[in-house]
């Protein structure tokens, strides 16, 4: 009888202690390990305003479910290992802290040939400002939901992440975003609902569209021969937004699209289901 009392009682002290641990949990990051480019969505219950994680720092949103959301980046460049994200207070007071880890990730190399005209062509400054006002921007409305729809149904001809070499020369920059195989006049859709930032042609991204999903989301849409949307105007998941050519630098016609999680580039792979392109043969 004893025997069976301390049984009991011992569960009941591991029960109400798991209790309290979990009560304390506020805050959760999914996934618990990421590769670089990926993305961690963080939720969290009570005062929450922010998290930050080294010198980043992403705005937490209220949902309809009464819980705060946000995206948080891991960029290309970040450093892997074991790390902790602190999240903060509506008045800057450390709230609560999760651990996470960011797995070591290898990236390939890939050489692009271009011609010496395609090759020499460079963003003006007015094309600089415009586009790093639109990764950094971070507006408070969510109008995306999950699943994201990929914006063709074309195959990946270069993924995320890889090393960039132009004419066999190593650029020092990464691919920031996924080129899907797409043959010229096809259209291109909306990956979810938002709004236009801008549609209009620039030198080195041809005919490209930024659209504003709220929240910290972004998409891009570059290399197109035509455009359909105007700056300003609302689209909804799957609208037509240009048809696919081979505007700007690039070699051909392709659909090459960018993913932004609070103005960084990540892995679209992670959000939409994308299927890689066969290699071709070995030659003997």
């Amino acid at each position: 009888m004893r025997t069976r009392l301390r049984v009991f009682f011992v569960c009941l002290l591991f029960a109400a202690v798991n209790a309290t641990r979990v009560a304390a949990q506020q805050c959760t990051i999914v996934p618990k390990a990421a590769n670089l480019g990926e993305t961690l969505r963080l939720t969290c219950t009570g005062d929450v305003a922010s998290a930050k994680w080294n010198d980043r720092t992403i705005h937490l949103f209220p949902q309809s479910d009464g819980k705060k959301f946000g995206l948080m980046p891991v960029s290309v460049k970040d450093a892997p290992g074991p790390d902790t994200i602190e999240f903060l207070s509506s008045q800057g007071a450390k709230f609560d802290s999760e651990k996470f880890t960011v797995r070591a990730t290898r990236f390939p190399s890939e050489n692009v040939r271009l011609s010496a005209d395609i090759e020499a062509l460079r963003s003006t400054p007015e094309e600089i400002k415009l586009l790093t006002d639109f990764r950094n921007g971070v507006s408070e409305l969510r109008f995306w939901q999950d699943p994201l729809a990929p914006p063709v149904d074309g195959c990946v001809t270069s993924p995320f992440g890889v090393k960039r070499l132009h004419n066999g020369k190593p650029t020092g920059e990464f691919h920031g975003g996924i080129d899907q195989r797409t043959p010229a006049g096809e259209p291109i859709r909306a990956i979810a609902d938002g709004k236009i930032v801008y549609a209009q042609k620039f030198n080195v991204l041809g005919n490209a569209v930024g659209i504003d999903h709220g929240q910290g989301l972004g998409s891009m849409y570059l290399h197109m021969s035509k455009l359909e949307v105007t700056p300003g105007s609302s689209v909804k998941k799957g609208d037509v937004l240009g048809y696919a050519g081979s505007t700007g630098r690039s070699t051909g016609p392709h659909l090459h699209w960018v993913l932004y999680a609070n103005g960084v580039n990540v892995n679209a792979a992670q959000w939409v289901k994308l299927a890689a392109c066969p290699r071709p043969p070995k030659t003997k």
